[in-house]
């Protein structure tokens, strides 16, 4: 929990005695919208892990951390979530200092903080002590309140047991999701971005599954982990690839770069767009495989089956780098070996005869090359089949005729 906070405020504390969580969020509020709106999100957070208010978590605001923490140790289970109470109306029983001085208190008929703030200093101090009197200033703000602040890790790496041994995806998806927050609220605090997350499934005899989910830009959302192991795992279920039932997940995020935060697009539209084109290529890698999906390096070349080659980048510096061909009309899927075409009523035939709408263009290039057949003579015509399919094919000087792409 101490770690996931730290996305709100980079001063998080944790007090063991009194299991609380202590944030100084004073600094931070106008970037979280206000008081109220940071502990709705908050909320949401705890909610998310599996933690409900007012059961497990109760949440309430104070001047200093002393008085924050007391208010939340003193409110019953009805009262919202979020209270800022006034510090002098709480009991004086919630004051650890104080609870060997209970009874005398009550004698004397001091039931309130405020009512203990009242009373001479100097009386105070004789008879309780200095620990109680430097309570009461800490919490007021009369003294300094100093907290240890902890500190986010150099690398994320975190262990999950499931709560029964998972033969399937859906026990193993809900653990992870737990450590998808946290990851993603880590990654935040330090304004990180990772490309690559691989989760362990450990089971009980065999070596352990590793699965790897790498991201065509860096991520630091949870719901796009999520998605992406989603993908993974129905493939790696379809292939039997899970030997025995999972008992433990281990997820390391250790191939991270920086990813500052984005201010909102005012236009609106681009920067999503270019989100959903990131995400889109991440779940075609998870479905048919890293190998299947690839980008293209144009190279400044006449021959078409030469202008582009497939490429591990996806997104090159200069994609539109291409020759002095890159205004043609040219189809964006090419046969990796054109098709010879047979002759129907003296015109090129697939599936029936063609139409030839437009053409010819042609492409006399490569007498520079040293391999044997690098030199080509093609006329190319754009033609349409009888079931309205447009094809691009091309004669050659012995009038043969062959396909060479569709377009879409």
């Amino acid at each position: 929990m101490a770690q996931w906070a730290l996305q709100f405020t980079p001063c998080v504390s944790i007090d063991d005695a009194n299991e609380a969580l202590l944030l100084e969020v004073q600094s931070s509020l106008r970037l979280w919208g206000g008081k109220e709106k940071l502990c709705q999100r908050l909320t949401l957070g705890w909610h998310a892990f599996g933690w409900s208010a007012p059961d497990t978590i109760q949440m309430a605001c104070g001047p200093t951390p002393r008085a924050a923490l007391w208010v939340a140790l003193c409110m019953p289970p009805s009262t919202p979530s979020h209270p800022d109470a006034t510090l002098h109306l709480l009991p004086v029983d919630v004051i650890k200092e104080g609870q060997p001085h209970i009874e005398l208190l009550q004698r004397m008929g001091i039931r309130t903080i405020g009512q203990l703030n009242a009373l001479p200093r100097g009386g105070l101090n004789r008879r309780f002590g200095k620990s109680l009197l430097q309570a009461l200033d800490s919490a007021y703000g009369r003294t300094p309140d100093l907290r240890v602040w902890i500190r986010s890790p150099e690398f994320f790496r975190q262990e999950r047991e499931l709560p029964a041994r998972a033969d399937n995806t859906t026990l193993i998806e809900q653990a992870a999701g737990y450590i998808f927050q946290e990851c993603e609220a880590w990654l935040m605090a330090r304004q990180l971005g990772v490309n690559i997350i691989e989760l362990t499934l450990h089971h009980d005899n065999p070596p352990p599954t590793i699965v790897r989910l790498g991201f065509a830009s860096p991520a630091r959302q949870h719901q796009r982990f999520a998605r992406l192991l989603s993908e993974r795992l129905t493939r790696i279920q379809s292939r039997h690839a899970i030997p025995r039932p999972v008992y433990r997940i281990t997820l390391d995020a250790s191939s991270v770069t920086s990813l500052p935060h984005r201010t909102v697009d005012f236009l609106g539209g681009g920067r999503d767009t270019e989100q959903a084109l990131h995400e889109l290529i991440e779940r075609l890698e998870a479905r048919l495989g890293e190998s299947q999906v690839h980008g293209l390096d144009i190279h400044d070349e006449h021959r078409p089956e030469k202008a582009s080659t497939a490429s591990r980048e996806l997104f090159p510096a200069n994609p539109l780098a291409v020759g002095p061909s890159r205004d043609a009309h040219r189809p964006s899927w090419l046969l990796a070996t054109p098709l010879l075409l047979a002759l129907q009523d003296h015109r090129p035939s697939y599936h029936g005869p063609l139409q030839l709408l437009s053409g010819p263009e042609r492409i006399e290039a490569g007498w520079w090359d040293d391999t044997p057949n690098g030199a080509t003579q093609r006329d190319y015509f754009v033609a349409k089949t009888r079931h309205e399919a447009l094809l691009w094919v091309f004669r050659t000087p012995a009038y043969d005729w062959y396909l060479h792409g569709f377009f879409s």
